[in-house]
């Protein structure tokens, strides 16, 4: 599949910066595989341009990224699998987090599931505090993906990742700052983002941003990884689940799921060797 050309929009309007908008309004940057290639492609260009030092990622339209498109969704429902372009993706899923250059967050509208996971993998969070987020893998009976698990942890501890993960409960910009799911909020975190893009650009060495990036990001990089490629195992079984069919018709027609309870012969499963 061509890439749609404007699926993702780089501009630099600051000395020294490059902001990356998500730019699928119609769908409320609603994520898919062609957008994830597109967004991957403009960080490497990015990475590769010695006039940019800092880069902002934001949303088109007034949202950052809902989560997993739902026709994409789904089409995973029916078929049972995930999508085969995802291998014709070259960079990792972790990409942002192997990104020299210092990447900040501008989050407004809703951020969940896979947004929320993109907006982690940056190094800074800004959010407008009546910003929504939340995890959502819960309520559509999905493992957490993206690498969640370890990214909630290191931005806000294990308590707050537990709390998040096990009730996919929506919070907002407020409680993001508190939690230290986000570095801060403000009412317009689009100009806050890239005052401090521009900052960090005028007043900080390439070479350090890059080393300090680096090290803070070193401790995690494995258990991102891990968890990614241990979760990513199991998506044919839970894609083709009845559980999640039911998460994803609960979506789908807004209603609260209607789950069956857990099976015996799962709890072996959970029992040391």
């Amino acid at each position: 599949m061509t890439d749609q050309p404007d699926i993702v929009v780089v501009t630099r309007d600051r000395p020294g910066t490059a902001t990356v908008a998500l730019n699928r309004p119609a769908r409320r940057n609603a994520w898919t595989v062609p957008l994830q290639r597109a967004y991957f492609r403009a960080l490497e260009d990015l990475v590769a341009d010695p006039d940019v030092r800092a880069i902002v990622v934001t949303g088109a339209g007034g949202t950052f990224c809902p989560g997993a498109d739902t026709e994409a969704l789904q089409t995973y429902s029916d078929t049972g699998t995930t999508n085969p372009e995802m291998a014709t993706i070259e960079q990792p899923e972790w990409f942002p987090l192997l990104v020299p250059k210092p990447i900040v967050a501008a989050i407004s509208g809703m951020c969940a599931g896979v947004g929320l996971a993109q907006a982690l993998l940056c190094d800074l969070r800004i959010a407008a505090p009546d910003t929504r987020l939340t995890t959502a893998f819960a309520k559509r009976a999905l493992p957490p993906m993206h690498g969640m698990g370890p990214l909630l942890a290191r931005a806000a501890g294990d308590a707050a990742a537990a709390d998040l993960l096990l009730t996919a409960r929506t919070f907002d910009g407020t409680e993001a700052l508190r939690l230290g799911v986000v570095n801060a909020t403000d009412p317009d975190p689009l100009a806050r983002a890239l005052d401090l893009a521009e900052q960090l650009a005028a007043t900080c060495a390439p070479s350090s941003l890059a080393t300090i990036k680096h090290r803070l990001v070193a401790p995690w990089l494995d258990r991102v990884r891990d968890d990614v490629e241990s979760v990513d195992a199991t998506l044919d079984a839970v894609l083709s689940s009845p559980d999640f069919r039911e998460g994803l018709a609960s979506l789908l027609e807004r209603r609260p799921p209607r789950f069956p309870p857990l099976t015996r012969d799962w709890f072996p499963a959970t029992r040391e060797e």
